[in-house]
């Protein structure tokens, strides 16, 4: 059975968006804790925590990014279980990062 095209609605842009939102926040999180390490001078385990910040958003970016070039198709592939799981332990590791450079 062939299945109708999507809906042109306004629910792949709300989509979009929350990608966006999500990966600002990461950044966000990035930056503020590059700059609690800058305020509490070089450590090492402060270096260590933003490297890894910045390592763990530029992996929820593209995903982001790919999830979002996948949203302009007329009718998207699901999201993979795989890129599921990676943003959500992306997110979860930069709360963890953030809640953790606030000590």
């Amino acid at each position: 059975m062939d299945r109708p095209a999507r809906d042109p609605g306004l629910q792949p842009e709300r989509t979009r968006m929350a990608w966006r939102r999500t990966t600002l926040a990461g950044a966000v999180v990035g930056v503020l804790a590059g700059r609690q390490a800058v305020v509490e001078g070089p450590r090492p385990l402060a270096v260590l925590a933003v490297a890894l910040a910045g390592l763990v958003w530029l992996a929820l970016l593209a995903v982001g990014q790919r999830r979002i070039r996948a949203l302009a198709a007329p009718r998207p592939p699901a999201l993979s279980p795989r890129a599921a799981v990676a943003a959500a332990g992306c997110a979860a590791l930069l709360g963890v990062l953030g809640v953790g450079m606030l000590r």
